[in-house]
C-alpha cells in the first residue's frame, strides 16, 4: 500500500514536471497534450500541427529523468 502512493506521488510529480517542460517550448498545441503517467511509463496524446512539434513534444520528455518508458500517441493533424 506504501509503495503504491510513494508510485502515485512520484507519477504525479513527473507528469507536472513533463506540462511544465511542454508550456516552456511556447507552442500552444504541446500544452494542450494529455500526459499520462503510471509507475514511470509516460504515455503523450493529443494533435500536433507539424511533425516538428511532435519531435519537439519528444524531445522535451526526454530531457527529464525519471521516465522508464516514452509511448507516443500523439498524431500530426493535416490540414489541408
Amino acid at each position: 500500500m506504501i509503495a503504491a502512493a510513494r508510485y502515485e506521488t512520484a507519477d504525479r510529480l513527473l507528469a507536472s514536471r513533463i506540462c511544465t517542460q511542454l508550456a516552456e517550448t511556447n507552442h500552444a498545441s504541446l500544452r494542450r497534450l494529455s500526459v499520462d503517467v503510471k509507475r514511470g511509463e509516460v504515455t503523450l496524446r493529443g494533435h500536433v500541427s507539424t511533425f516538428y512539434e511532435k519531435q519537439l513534444a519528444i524531445q522535451a520528455c526526454r530531457l527529464l529523468e525519471g521516465i522508464d518508458h516514452l509511448v507516443d500517441a500523439v498524431e500530426v493533424a493535416v490540414v489541408n
